[in-house]
């Protein structure tokens, strides 16, 4: 009986045994397997993400030799322009100094009857193709190549005119190894390299050094076929044959009894092709070394833990990520919910929430002042949307600033409520004017109503009756003109910012009264607001929908005669104002109206011009008759 009972208490200890081997076993065939699958799709990704890194670097390696092959012949061009005004026939000749430029070999000059090197070298190459086509007044290239010194060399050669003719003919030699240096960071964490041909399939530059001697000797797939057939020749030289035919793409070929996988693309100004590529060793020793480094001598139990601690840190990090996002979705819409997005303080939705909880609370006493913005329709109107939200801003800024954050609330357009809790009569009404005083020195003002209680406290009731005397403050405001003084201050404001622009021709454009309209454009949303607008003017923009430029399209097309009206439509185009104005250029033109008036249009930037707030200030006056 003893012994039954053991080995049935010992019966779940077997079972656990038991079933802890067989899922350890079945981990272990899994990790196994997922091991050698692993390592064959990583291998594989990373080949393909090898290539596509090597196409980008390519395309950008591309970008590079162009750029110094265009900059080469604008070198060869500016040097020849520099020549043609310095030499004459009865001096002797001085090449342009070149000490800034390392690269630079010699300068030879070539007539039709001579050849003269900045190093006295003589050589004849007025047969070159390169000095052929200059002197058909084109600017080329020749090489790289080794000249008859076995310097290796790039020629940029470039016409020197005299007089409207092509008198001769400039040739810069500079290092044709450079190209080696220029494509020698095209190489995927430090395996792989890159090299380039000419039209002839000859290599004339490698980015490891180790391999020079392809440059050295020449090496040509083509020309190598030609003497004998080899499969490594034949796959290279198919390779770059599709380069050479202005394709581009990736490939792989046999090199050493292993495959080389490469990516090229050709270059076309010249007909040259930049190829770039790494071995399949390489890629598997990169494969070992990023993965698996750890389990080399133990690779089964080791990618056990690999894998355990990958999907540990997949669930850990999934579990974080989706707290994380529904954390910041959870704060985004309570700020969407209880946050005016202008200003940043409670809306309307906290305001109403305040009263439900305002009402349940035992306070001592309880104040609620009720604020409107005044003139905010006015400055909208005079200075823009953006001036009243600046306005909107510095009163609440004040308004939290004055009483505390957590109590100001705007609940409508230009009106703001803010509670005061366990503070006295005389205290609320000190920080009211504080705050009326504080915004009235920024150039603002508001009417403020205060409905205080010590008890008693119905909320609603309270932001009624605050709201009265408000609207009393507000009438008493408009009975001593303060919206006529208002209105004073902001057509002041309004002057200060055209005269802040420093530039006197403007602010006198805008006050002449030879002046058509003047207009505050933005050419970042395509809007304006008016300074002075002419009435037809003001039914193009209505019919334009309010975008200023199909507005002007239809100015151009209505009001400017056919003799400037294509010059006038460039200004239609804000893209073309802005990089003028990018360019601290300020655009004018003068053109006639189709009545046989003339006009002047000149464009200026805003005093504060950035890529948030790109508004500028057009403006259009009368000139005197041309002829």
């Amino acid at each position: 009986m003893g012994s039954t009972e053991q080995e049935e208490k010992a019966k779940p200890a077997r079972l656990g045994i038991r079933i802890g081997i067989v899922f350890f076993a079945a981990l272990a065939m899994l990790v196994f397997a997922a091991y050698i699958v692993i390592s064959q799709n990583v291998q594989d990704m990373l080949i393909d993400n090898t290539l596509h890194l090597f196409c980008s670097m390519v395309e950008q390696g591309v970008t590079t030799i162009e750029y110094e092959l265009q900059a080469g012949k604008k070198d060869a061009a500016d040097m020849a322009e520099s020549f043609s005004m310095s030499y004459r026939v009865d001096k002797a000749i001085t090449f342009p100094a070149v000490d800034s430029n390392p690269y630079i070999i010699r300068m030879v000059y070539v007539t039709d009857e001579n050849v003269t090197a900045s190093d006295g070298r003589q050589s004849d190459i007025r047969e070159r193709a390169d000095i052929v086509k200059a002197f058909s007044d084109e600017i080329s290239v020749y090489g790289p190549y080794f000249n008859e010194n076995n310097e290796y060399v790039i020629c940029y050669s470039a016409p020197v005119v005299q007089d409207g003719k092509v008198t001769g003919v400039l040739s810069i030699e500079k290092d044709g190894y450079y190209f080696c240096s220029l494509i020698q960071d095209i190489q995927f964490m430090g395996t792989g390299e890159s090299y380039i041909i000419n039209e002839e399939g000859t290599d004339i530059a490698v980015s490891n050094q180790s391999h020079i001697e392809w440059v050295d000797e020449q090496y040509n797939a083509g020309k190598l076929l030609n003497t004998k057939e080899d499969p490594v020749a034949r796959s290279v030289f198919e390779l770059e044959q599709k380069g050479l035919k202005g394709e581009t793409g990736t490939g792989n070929y046999y090199w050493d009894n292993g495959i080389c996988y490469l990516a090229y693309a050709p270059i076309p100004s010249e007909g040259w092709v930049l190829l770039a590529g790494v071995r399949e060793e390489e890629l598997a020793a990169m494969t070992q070394s990023v993965l698996y480094s750890s389990i080399i001598k133990s690779p089964v139990f080791n990618a056990c833990i690999v894998v355990f601690l990958m999907l540990t840190g997949i669930i850990v990090y999934w579990i974080a990520s989706s707290f994380k996002k529904t954390a910041a979705v959870n704060k985004e819409l309570k700020t969407i919910a209880n946050y005016d997005p202008l200003t940043g303080t409670l809306n309307r939705n906290s305001f109403h929430t305040a009263m439900d909880n305002l009402s349940n609370e035992q306070n001592s006493s309880l104040a609620c002042i009720y604020i409107d913005a005044n003139g905010l329709h006015e400055i909208n109107n005079h200075l823009g949307h953006q001036a009243g939200d600046n306005m909107l801003r510095t009163v609440v800024e004040v308004l939290r600033r004055v009483f505390s954050p957590e109590n100001v609330y705007r609940i409508g357009g230009d009106e703001f409520v803010v509670f005061c809790r366990d503070q006295k009569e005389q205290e609320v009404y000190h920080k009211s004017e504080l705050a009326r005083k504080d915004l009235k020195e920024q150039g603002y003002e508001i009417s403020i109503g205060i409905e205080w209680r010590d008890n008693s406290m119905d909320i609603k009731t309270m932001v009624n009756m605050a709201e009265e005397s408000m609207n009393l403050d507000k009438q008493r405001y408009y009975q001593s003109n303060g919206k006529e003084r208002q209105i004073r201050a902001l057509d002041q404001k309004l002057e200060k910012m055209v005269l802040e622009k420093q530039d006197a021709d403007a602010f006198l454009a805008v006050l002449s009264p030879i002046f058509k309209g003047v207009y505050f454009v933005d050419l970042g949303n395509d809007t304006v607001r008016h300074i002075f607008i002419p009435p037809y003017f003001a039914e193009m923009l209505e019919e334009a929908g309010d975008v200023f430029s199909k507005a002007l399209t239809l100015y151009a097309e209505q009001i400017v005669t056919n003799e400037f009206r294509r010059e006038f439509e460039k200004f239609c185009n804000l893209t073309f104002v802005k990089k003028q104005m990018d360019m601290d250029h300020t655009p004018e033109f003068i053109y006639q109206k189709t009545d046989g008036s003339w006009m002047k249009l000149r464009i200026l930037k805003f005093k504060i011009y950035t890529e948030q707030c790109r508004e500028t200030l057009w403006i259009f006056s009368d000139i005197e008759g041309q002829t």
